[in-house]
């Protein structure tokens, strides 16, 4: 250990933030863990000490409990006792509680922690999230208060001023939005060097200002108006990233504005876009709000501007889940620009109909992923439409997660893939009958990499000894693909932790893929693999039938 760099002590030592910033709904209680693991790592010695040290102090955290009077608990204090303020580059707000806390106590719990106490010109990213257990909480009293107001502007200002250098804000308090009017984080996500802005639909900024940000997250169902009806305006020339979730169909581009010279709406910078439309199962809560007598939402006009058309000239991955309308028709207006090579379509049968060409609408596509969500079982005679319809003849990436049936294989048989000879990754979600893998693997000749998720394995070998005989007998030793390298399986079985779900995947694909080094199964599978490999070996069996076994790897599938 001493002779590793800072750098890489630094990587090793970060593994330990158990939860990321970026997740919405986190909790602050794992930052805490990882501070308290911090602090015993910079004891082992100077150099580690000199590592951990910005570590530890990187992430401010403020708790603050509603069910025992705001009571607040912070490490800024920590932070500030020991000069440690330039070290800090994301702060974290979390309240708790069955009710929504009142923006004074909010106020005082924050400088009573010490946020009010420093300017921090080296945060970058805010996380505040606001979870209410209650959610059918009416307090009529608090909402119909007008004096909040001022403390609720004061709180902007406030954060506006010691926290110039905001760059990254997650943003989840619907409680302060709807009772208020406003968000207390507002401020912040009008300012100028804002970069990436996450929020949900009905917590986003309420200012005539446009809203200019490269990467844009607009989360969770649209409890009472939709996007267009909310003063927001954001600037599309600006975006990278764009997610829009629970947007209703007709309104998804009225947001937006473009400094396009013939009109249009141009998203000239926008790389990534996912679209989910949750719309018609929306859920309107018992919230009391301050109605604002400047709002314009009670009615929404339809301009000639509110349907411009939307280009997309540098769009490279698309994802639609939901889609209430015909796909196929949405799907071209995407297709135009011809530079989207990554899609990803989620939904019920009736929503990713069978007549979708995939290949046709995007002919440059690398990489896709058809998801079928439907609870019924889908028929042979739509999987099959599927698979005629995922033949791009450049794909290189392909994910189905759907149900397939054994008597499929027949009918595929006279299908030829036309991506044979480009597809590397092959990952197939739900439960799939093993033949209908074979069938895939032996017609994909350059495939590298197979991720098999819920895949039924038949049959089960329920003793090594069993699995020695077998492979001694010559079953099923016939090669299936000579050009995969890397296995992961996770089996639809119940009863995995004996190893004969696992033994019988070992005998049926792994013994017959010559040139697979790295299979990767549910960690409590590792241990009985690794043991009939190397029972497997030590018998003089893989010599003879497998010898690719010697130096298999067998690891846990992190899923």
């Amino acid at each position: 250990m001493s002779s590793l760099t800072d750098d890489v002590l630094q990587q090793i030592l970060a593994t330990l933030r158990p939860v990321s910033l970026d997740a919405i709904n986190s909790p602050v209680r794992a930052l805490e863990q990882q501070q308290a693991w911090l602090i015993h790592t910079s004891h082992v010695c100077r150099a580690w000490r000199h590592v951990s040290t910005p570590l530890l102090y990187r992430t401010l955290v403020v708790r603050i409990d509603t069910t025992h009077a705001c009571k607040q608990t912070s490490n800024i204090s920590l932070v500030l006792a020991n000069r440690m303020h330039n070290m800090a580059r994301h702060i974290a707000v979390v309240v708790h509680g069955p009710d929504p806390v009142a923006i004074p106590d909010l106020y005082a719990s924050l400088e009573e922690a010490g946020v009010f106490a420093q300017v921090w010109t080296h945060v970058t990213h805010v996380h505040a999230a606001h979870h209410i257990s209650n959610l059918g909480w009416v307090s009529n009293e608090r909402g119909a208060d007008q004096k909040a107001r001022a403390p609720l502007h004061l709180l902007n200002s406030q954060l506006h001023n010691v926290l110039p250098a905001v760059r990254s804000i997650v943003f989840s308090d619907l409680a302060s939005t709807h009772v208020y009017g406003q968000g207390w984080l507002d401020g912040l996500m009008q300012a100028s060097q804002l970069e990436s802005l996450r929020v949900f639909s009905d917590a986003v900024p309420k200012s005539k200002e446009m809203l200019r940000v490269s990467r844009l997250h607009i989360d969770g169902v649209t409890f009472v108006r939709p996007l267009s009806a909310r003063q927001l305006r954001v600037q599309c020339d600006t975006l990278v990233e764009l997610t829009l979730s629970s947007v209703q169909e007709p309104h998804v581009w009225d947001i937006f504005s473009s400094q396009s010279t013939d009109g249009g709406l141009v998203f000239g910078q926008l790389r990534y876009l996912e679209l989910v439309y949750f719309w018609e199962s929306q859920y309107v809560p018992r919230l009391a709000r301050v109605e604002d007598p400047e709002s314009e939402d009670s009615e929404h006009e339809e301009t000639a501007g509110d349907r411009l058309e939307p280009a997309f000239p540098v769009l490279h991955t698309l994802c639609v889940r939901r889609y209430p309308g015909h796909l196929p028709t949405l799907l071209t207006q995407f297709a135009r620009s011809q530079t989207v090579k990554s899609l990803t379509v989620a939904g019920l049968q009736h929503e990713v109909p069978i007549e979708t060409d995939f290949a046709q609408l995007f002919p440059q596509l690398q990489a896709l992923d058809v998801r079928i969500i439907d609870p019924v079982r889908s028929n042979d005679k739509y999987v099959e439409g599927v698979f005629a319809s995922v033949f791009a003849p450049k794909l290189r990436k392909l994910s189905l997660s759907m149900d397939i049936a054994r008597s499929l294989s027949v009918q595929l048989d006279g299908h030829s893939m036309a991506f044979a000879h480009t597809l590397r990754t092959l990952r197939l979600v739900g439960t799939i009958d093993p033949s209908i893998v074979e069938w895939m693997l032996r017609q994909l000749c350059v495939l590298t990499d197979v991720e098999l998720d819920v895949m039924c394995v038949e049959p089960h070998v329920a003793s090594i000894a069993l699995l020695v005989q077998h492979m001694r007998a010559g079953t099923q030793s016939e090669p299936i693909s000579k050009s995969v390298e890397r296995l992961s399986v996770q089996s639809s079985s119940e009863d995995t932790s004996n190893g004969a779900v696992y033994r019988g995947l070992l005998q049926r694909f792994v013994c017959r893929l010559p040139r697979v080094y790295c299979v990767r199964v549910a960690d409590e599978a590792v241990l009985g693999l690794r043991k009939a490999v190397r029972t497997l070996v030590a018998s003089g069996v893989a010599t003879a039938h497998a010898p690719h076994l010697q130096t298999l790897r067998v690891l846990a599938w992190d899923l």
